[in-house]
Formats: structure tokens, sequence, C-alpha cells
């Protein structure tokens, strides 16, 4: 059965994020059985699959329990405890952090996780059909293979760990390319290059530049940690079955850009995991000699206080707070936690705000208004 590997693209950011989500005809079978849910699964805008908590850990025949003071989930299952808070990036997995590609969130009321995260923690395996659009999962433990681990440490000052019984190392001038040679159809690969003295939104303006428009999908999210990234996907034209993907970061006064390429072909179920693992492994392991903090956004960072501020009974002013790993937490009526990208602001009950910086004023999109903000204090 023809599988789609574009689940290696989508898992090689280590740690995409968005808030914001949308309804999918996903279906979900576990061990043979269709899951039913009030809740259908959701895909957020950097195309993960999230699913309702308590729906899938009770079919995996798991405990849960909710902590609303805390807003946050505890689920058991023989000797494996894991912990998720709402809008919390981090699962804690016994005493263990486990950097989520997408929060915990909560949609219709009920809470929402990604579901690879929590289902391989119990040991399980995910696979994607994506004739049917149906995400497969057994819950019987994946038979480990002996892997031979190579480290390749760039003059740039990155390193990745990569299996080399399955990826083969190029080196050119424009960068490393680490390229599948297991056994399946088409070319599946990642390429590394660092770009000096250009930022991201420009790199990949050039690198996308020939793809068309309609069929490009741009995003933005975390990369390795809490360092900020820009993402671009196009879908495949005329049945290629080539899915090519980049992710720009701002690197040390440059910029790290990462190729994605992963072909669709007549591959088994098993042929396709192991080509998305491999690889997808390759970028989550990266790690770095002297990484700089960014400063493409340090002009955002700060508590801003609403301008304008109407006479109320209870004495409400609105604060937005931005911090700078890019976390957000907007007091109005009530607080909510949220994203900043570079143009909006994305909170945890998937509201999205317009705004820009301009010097000490931060102005923020409410309906067809832009109400002011001045910035009152700067974040350490």
């Amino acid at each position: 059965m023809k599988k789609n590997l574009i689940l290696a693209a989508s898992t090689l950011m280590a740690a995409a994020l968005s808030i914001g989500v949308y309804a999918s005809d996903l279906s979900i079978v576990i061990d043979g059985e269709t899951v039913a849910s009030d809740t259908e699964p959701q895909i957020t805008a950097e195309g993960r699959t999230i699913v309702p908590l308590r729906v899938i850990s009770e079919q995996l025949g798991a405990e849960v329990d909710w902590d609303g003071e805390t807003k946050t989930v505890t689920v058991k299952k023989d000797a494996e405890t894991l912990k998720l808070t709402i809008g919390d990036k981090y699962m804690k997995a016994d005493e263990n952090e486990i950097e989520l590609d997408s929060p915990a969130q909560i949609v219709n009321e009920r809470t929402m996780v990604p579901l690879r995260a929590i289902s391989e923690s119990f040991g399980c395996k995910v696979d994607w059909d994506a004739e049917t659009k149906t995400v497969v999962i057994n819950t019987e433990t994946p038979v480990k293979t002996e892997e031979k681990e190579e480290t390749y440490k760039s003059n740039d000052g990155w390193s990745v760990k990569y299996n080399s019984d399955l990826i083969n190392v190029n080196e050119d001038e424009e960068g490393v390319s680490f390229v599948y040679i297991g056994e399946s159809a088409g070319t599946n690969m990642l390429k590394i290059s660092y770009i000096k003295d250009k930022m991201p939104q420009e790199v990949l303006g050039e690198v996308t530049a020939d793809w068309n428009a309609e069929k490009t999908i741009r995003k933005e999210g975390y990369f390795a940690g809490d360092n900020w990234a820009f993402l671009a996907d196009i879908e495949p034209e005329g049945g290629s079955g080539l899915y090519q993907g980049f992710t720009a970061a701002e690197y040390n006064d440059g910029t790290l850009l990462v190729e994605r390429i992963a072909h669709v072909g007549e591959n088994t179920e098993d042929e396709d995991t192991l080509v998305s693992d491999t690889i997808a492994n390759v970028i989550d392991s990266i790690e770095f000699e002297n990484y700089r903090p960014q400063t493409q956004f340090e002009h955002v960072p700060g508590i801003y206080t609403k301008v304008s501020v109407e006479e109320t009974g209870d004495g409400q002013i609105d604060i937005i707070n931005l911090n700078k790993d890019h976390t957000a937490l907007l007091s109005f009526q009530d607080e909510v936690k949220g994203i900043w990208t570079s143009i909006e602001i994305r909170t945890d009950d998937n509201t999205v705000y317009e705004y820009t910086v301009e010097g000490d004023k931060l102005y923020l999109k409410t309906g067809e208004d832009w109400v002011e903000f001045a910035k009152t204090a700067a974040q350490e």
C-alpha cells in the first residue's frame, strides 16, 4: 500500500509549535478497531495530529486524572506515568522531560494532545495511511534493531548523530546531505546548510522563489529548543510524489537552513516507518557548540500596557507579556497563555491576534480595530 512519507518532513522540526488547529476527516484505528470520539482529531498549522487524550489513553488501557487548578493531566499505564500541562511544550515521562511537537490544548472542552508522543511513550507503533487518511496504532512493542550510530561534526559549529547503516553523508560547497540508503522507493534525505550574513526570511524567499504560491504552506515555530524558525512546505504536483520543505533559523550572524525531501513510493508500512524515523532522528539530535541568542526579534519581548483604558468598576487594565522564548501571557478579562510569532499572537483558547511592534508601541488587531499598547517593562 502506498504510504505518505510526509511524516518525515512533519517530524523534522524538534518542537514545531502552533496553537491554531482545524478539524479534519481523519480516523484512528487501534489494533484494528476504529476509535469513536465526540471530538474529531485535529490538525495543527504545523501538520501535527492532536487527539482527545482521554479517549486515546483509555483505548490504550491507561488511567487519566485531571487537575483543574494546575490544568495538568496525569496518564498512567503499567509502570509508565505521563504528565502534561495545557500550553506547555514539554511532557514529563516519569523523571524525564520530553519536548512535544505541539503542546496540549483545550478544543471543544476536550484536552487534545499530540498523538505520536502519547502512543509511542506507551511503546506503541504509529503509522499513517495517506490513502484512507487513517492513523494506525498497534500496541505491540516494536522490535528494536541494533544501530551503528555515528556523529557528524560540522565546521559551522553544529553536530548530529546518524545511523551509518542507513544514512550516507555527502558534503559539498552548499552544505551536508544525509541520504537514506536503506530499502525504499525514491529519494529521502535532509540537507543542512549555513548561509552567512542573511536572515531566515530572505533565505527562505530565495529557495522557494520558483514554488507555486497556492501550493506553498508557510509557518513558524521552535527549532532545536527555544530557537525560532520559519518553515515552508510544498505539496507535490503532477503526481511526482515528491514532498519538499525547508526550515530556516537565525544562527550566529546568518541562517541555518534544513532542506527536507520525502518521496512517496510502494513501500511496506515497516519501510515507511523506518525511513521516516531514521531521517527525523538526524535533525532531532542536532547540537551546537555555541548557538548565540537570536537577535532578529530582540526588540519584541516586553510587558505592554493598553494606552487607552476605559473606566471600569474593577479597574481592569489590559496587559500583554511577550517573553524571549516566544511564550506569551495576555491579561485581559482573564489570563490566557499563548505563543507569539513574527506577525501573530496565538492563544491557548485558539484566538489569533495580528500585531506589530513599532519602537516602544505594540499595536494589536481586535476585530477591525488596532489597539495601542505601550511597553512598560523590558524582558531581562
